[in-house]
């Protein structure tokens, strides 16, 4: 054993046992077999272990034998008292040392012999630990030894082909490691997904392989999620024969492959006959190397929630798909699937059962589909389907099959029955396909029309369709929007809310969306909002308005004391399905130093009665963080106000279309009559918008409404503009048309 090795043990907790041990103090020493100190306890270094004593160096190490005998070593001031190490029963590596004055030597019950039965099950221990990890280091550089021929087996499986075909990957795996182990069988098992690979030698086959492997895996699997350990039976006498529940009348070697959450979610499975040789500990190590290889070609090629193929890998099968189409003249069906109400479930039961959800529509598509098509996961609820050598009137035949399955067979959670639809968009792939690209967008397209007619739909995409076709245009929008979003092209503005009470000094204002086009033009709202909607884009154009106007507020010193104003934002009600917003807020709250009862959140009308339970979960939420909440376009909607006493909101803002017509109109002047008393029994502040002129304004003052907001008050301006106006001591109503 080397030095090295001889060092890579901690003495410290020996020494520790061995100063409780003696009824004097000493100091104790681990010296190799020429002598040098390797450890020692004083603390003081092994530098200073000769100046110690020379009693030391007068123990006769060179001498040693198997024989375990104390050596005393003695000079004038101290005594030595050493016992051999060693790394097998014959290999003398060192002592184990320990040094008493020789004052303390005298004290009565101490002697050699008592000296020896201290440091002698120490001595024990240590040569035990020096052993195992002689064995360690054998087991590491044969084990590398292993990875660096293995690493041939993997030249044609690196990350770049990872990215093939379902069956292809991991079919080329299990061949390679049944060549390169020289074992009986190689399997790769994914019991869940019903997915087996699986490759045998030429010698003697396993009879039936794939019930075999799957009948091991079911078993295996649950003790490997729960353990994380290899599988090793050699016996049918083997303790882990009894802990799997069966008998297997083969040697087994199994490990766990883990998914990109760290979930065991496949088997990967050597069997050899019982006449063959064992397996040992190097063969579990290398199968540990060779699953997470496995690993790897899961991570890159499939959905870890449903076992299907991922993007990439549809990609692929796309592009051979169009290949195809162009050099032999054939035509494929292309189908995008969306689980519309998926978000319900997760609302509803749980993320765990909207998983499940998609997990069961994953099954009922495979099952339905030919060995020839392919099927994909592409998240969000949605799937892509490519039909082989099928037509358009074959694939609506197809979606059709599938929509009735899926309907007629709810998912059933924990004793509960769910619903579940799907929305279906179709698109030809054909020889005059330009690209893969225009093929995806427009069954995208065919899916988007479809989910806006309702649940269960099917829409087909053909050349020259007017609604598909403003459908595309606003597909393009969302590339813009992204765009945009990369470039920083998009900017905060801000309009003025007066009050109309006297002496109310502080400011008030509601933060604006804006868009910089390429050129430098402003974009209008009305162009870049609906297709956000329609491409549920607006959970992160509200996410960076929140962020922006408090990084913009917190570095002018806005919005920081309670008190002294208020902003007002929107937010979609998309983002009021999102969970994870009121948590969101309140870091951005904390992050910028901003006050939350100087914050109010604005939510339409529309938005909080449709999709109330969460809606108004998200409301109190956020009411919680001490902000405040306006309800917009109230009256839009004619909703009763019977919902309305269960909302937290503290502002109404009532809909512009009744407010530009109260001039004229009895009736709408009646409306804006009642939705400012009611709001203000309920103890709720009035804002009425769209105030495009004086008489509107000194109308809408003389009712009682309590904030006007408009062009005849203040036109919209750049945030940081408007926070320079208040800065100077210009007046409230910055921004306001001359």
């Amino acid at each position: 054993m080397s030095v090295s090795a001889l060092a890579s043990v901690d003495y410290s907790r020996y020494f520790t046992l061995l100063r409780d041990g003696l009824s004097v103090p000493a100091v104790f020493l681990v010296r190799d077999l020429v002598g040098n100190v390797v450890a020692e306890s004083s603390g003081a270094g092994t530098g200073q272990a000769d100046a110690w004593c020379s009693a030391c160096v007068s123990c006769p190490q060179s001498d040693m034998t198997a024989e375990r005998t104390l050596l005393v070593g003695q000079d004038a001031a101290n005594i030595c008292y050493s016992l051999p190490l060693y790394s097998t029963a014959d290999e003398f590596i060192g002592t184990l040392s320990a040094v008493i004055s020789a004052e303390l030597a005298s004290t009565p019950g101490l002697s050699a012999g008592q000296v020896e039965r201290v440091l002698a099950p120490v001595v024990t221990v240590v040569e035990q630990e020096l052993r195992l990890t002689l064995e360690l280091d054998s087991m590491a550089r044969e084990l590398a030894g292993r990875y660096e021929e293995l690493n041939l087996v993997y030249e044609n499986s690196e990350d770049d082909s990872l990215k093939g075909l379902e069956t292809e990957t991991h079919n080329r795996l299990v061949e390679d490691y049944v060549d390169y182990l020289g074992v009986d069988l190689v399997a790769i098992v994914f019991p869940g997904q019903d997915r087996i690979f699986c490759a045998t030698g030429n010698d003697d086959p396993i009879e039936k392989p794939y019930e075999l492997v799957r009948l091991v895996a079911e078993k295996y699997l649950p003790l490997a999620r729960q353990h994380g350990s290899v599988l090793l039976v050699n016996d049918l006498n083997d303790a882990a024969v009894s802990e799997l529940g069966i008998e297997i009348p083969y040697k087994v070697l199994a490990a766990p492959v883990q998914n990109n959450r760290d979930e065991v979610e496949g088997v990967l499975i050597c069997m050899n006959h019982l006449y063959r040789t064992d397996f040992y500990n190097s063969d579990k190590n290398l199968l540990t190397v060779m699953a997470k290889k496995v690993a790897k070609v899961l991570h890159a090629n499939y959905d870890s929630l449903t076992g299907l193929n991922n993007q990439a890998v549809f990609d692929s099968i796309l592009l051979r798909a169009l290949d195809s189409a162009k050099e032999q003249g054939l035509f494929h069906c292309l189908l995008n699937i969306d689980l519309g109400n998926v978000r319900v479930v997760n609302d509803s039961h749980g993320r765990e059962a909207g998983d499940a959800a998609i997990r069961h529509v994953a099954q009922i598509i495979k099952r339905k589909l030919r060995n020839t098509d392919s099927v994909a996961y592409l998240g969000e609820g949605h799937y892509g389907i490519l039909l082989e050598h099928c037509h358009l009137e074959q694939g609506e035949r197809v979606a059709g099959n599938l929509r009735d399955l899926v309907a007629d067979n709810p998912l059933d959670w924990k004793g509960k029955t769910i619903e579940l639809e799907i929305s279906l968009g179709l698109a030809q792939i054909e020889p005059h396909t330009d690209s893969v690209d225009d093929a995806v967008e427009a069954a995208e397209i065919a899916r988007n029309s479809a989910k806006q007619l309702g649940h269960g739909q099917i829409q087909v995409f053909r050349q020259g369709d007017s609604g598909l076709v403003d459908h595309k245009q606003r597909l393009k929008w969302v590339a813009r929007i992204r765009e945009a979003m990369r470039e920083n092209r998009f900017r905060v503005y801000c309009q003025t809310i007066k009050s109309t009470r006297p002496g109310a000094e502080h400011y008030h204002f509601e933060v604006l969306l804006r868009l910089v086009d390429v050129d430098g033009d402003v974009v209008s709202p009305a162009e870049f909002i609906p297709p956000a909607e329609q491409f549920n884009l607006m959970p992160m154009l509200d996410r960076w308005v929140i962020d922006s106007t408090f990084s913009i507020l917190s570095e002018a010193g806005y919005c920081q004391t309670p008190g002294e104003g208020m902003v007002s934002i929107n937010l979609s009600g998309q983002s009021l399905g999102d969970w994870e917003l009121p948590d969101y807020i309140s870091r951005k709250t904390d992050e910028y130093g901003i006050d939350p009862g100087s914050v109010c959140y604005e939510i339409t009308e529309t938005v909080a009665f449709r999709d109330s339970e969460q809606a108004v979960q998200t409301m109190y939420a956020i009411k919680a963080l001490g902000c405040y909440l306006s309800l917009d376009d109230f009256g839009a909607g004619l909703s009763s106000f019977t919902y309305l006493k269960d909302l937290p909101v503290d502002y109404l803002k009532i809909d512009g279309s009744f407010i530009r017509a109260i001039l004229d109109d009895k009736v709408a002047h009646a409306m804006v009559a009642s939705i400012n008393q009611i709001g203000h029994v309920m103890d709720l502040k009035t804002v009425a918008e769209f105030v495009e002129n004086d008489a509107l304004a000194e109308r809408l003052v003389a009712m009682g409404i309590d904030y006007l907001q408009g062009y005849a008050i203040a036109r919209p301006i750049p945030l940081e503009e408007y926070l320079d106006e208040l800065d100077a001591g210009e007046s409230l109503s910055a921004g306001k048309a001359s």
